[in-house]
């Protein structure tokens, strides 16, 4: 399984425009993040994990020649605005894409996009195609691959995290609920939510994620959903060897 971080900073992305703080000024290209979102490519699969407002960008810049999923942790614009631009991949492959998200998420993203969820003539016209899946429990994608949703709190809203094999991906978190830390055990490789270094109401800090890195210990852990505050060597000096600061287009094996 290869894992390649898309995106790793947070909503506003860095630099920030008008900000000339040292992060966003800084020539150090592991300072320059996009919006979050990932890809892993296992089993023949390649499955997007957030359709970020960089989705576009991050795309080409990766060369991603095909997507056969989308695994959506929540509907906040940073994760989901990018949705449209998947048409050139339906259109390409010529099929609807299946989209799983949490109960909460669906009617937000039908709100925005449902234009793009199961009209038939959608390929025919180059338009978004997808098949919305709301997952409550772990399923098989195209009968080959276990993915299990893993539940997060986001300040007052539940989302999702995403547990394939051995790794999984918590961006967005600011809680893990008692269940979903059995959901956790035995990992290889964690990403997880890392704002800043002080507490924030909907997104874990510094000290709340390597709390949570070392109740669920993982062999290795990767931080990302970094703010302007958090500069990546200055980061990375303080950790241990076994948790890394995420950077875009870093690429994780897991075996």
């Amino acid at each position: 399984m290869k894992i390649t971080l898309l995106g790793t900073g947070t909503s506003q992305g860095i630099p920030v425009p008008m900000c000339a703080c040292k992060v966003c000024t800084s020539t150090d290209l592991r300072d320059k993040r996009l919006r979050c979102s990932a890809l892993v490519e296992t089993n023949g699969l390649s499955i997007l994990i957030d359709t970020s407002i960089d989705f576009r960008q991050q795309m080409l810049r990766a060369g991603v020649k095909r997507i056969d999923a989308v695994l959506l942790t929540h509907h906040h614009f940073d994760h989901l605005f990018g949705l449209d631009d998947i048409r050139a991949y339906s259109t390409a492959q010529q099929q609807f894409i299946n989209l799983y998200t949490c109960p909460e998420s669906e009617q937000e993203v039908l709100a925005r996009f449902g234009y793009a969820f199961e009209k038939p003539d959608n390929l025919k016209y180059g338009l978004p195609a997808l098949k919305m899946n709301v997952v409550r429990e772990p399923f098989k994608l195209h009968d080959l691959l276990e993915v299990v949703p893993v539940e997060v709190g986001h300040g007052k809203l539940n989302i999702y995290g995403w547990r394939i094999g051995n790794f999984a991906y918590l961006t967005d978190c600011k809680t893990i609920p008692e269940p979903s830390y059995a959901l956790l055990k035995n990992l290889d490789v964690l990403v997880i939510d890392c704002l800043r270094y002080t507490a924030h109401p909907t997104h874990a800090s510094l000290p709340e994620t390597l709390a949570y890195i070392e109740r669920i210990q993982p062999k290795r852990a990767y931080l990302i959903h970094m703010s302007h505050e958090v500069m990546h060597t200055e980061l990375e000096s303080k950790l241990p060897d076994h948790i890394r600061v995420g950077y875009d287009m870093m690429e994780i094996v897991v075996d």
